[in-house]
């Protein structure tokens, strides 16, 4: 006979899983590359992919989100506001994921 374990109890609670704190990254752009990752649709922007030898590379991984870039929230705001200040930037861009 097995016991199956009820929905409501009590030790399901220390399987939660908690994500991670968001964390500073800096990238300097590269003039054919620019910053190397594409970015999802979703709220918070999500990164998709990273392009192997980019400045993204080893400091972005895909599913990590998007949050701020240099100081401004973006975690509500659409992928083409994220684009563009990412665009904008010269040289270095700072940011949470």
């Amino acid at each position: 006979m097995t016991q199956a374990i009820p929905f409501d109890d009590p030790r399901l609670d220390s399987c939660q899983i908690i994500p991670p704190a968001p964390r500073k990254v800096e990238m300097r752009r590269d003039p054919v590359l620019g910053f190397g990752f594409v970015a999802g649709s979703e709220k918070p922007v999500v990164v998709r992919s990273v392009t192997p030898g980019g400045p993204s590379e080893g400091k972005l991984i895909p599913g990590d989100q998007i949050v701020m870039i240099n100081d401004e929230s973006v975690s509500a705001a659409p992928r083409e506001r994220v684009i563009d200040l990412v665009r904008w930037v010269t040289g270095s861009c700072a940011g949470s994921r």
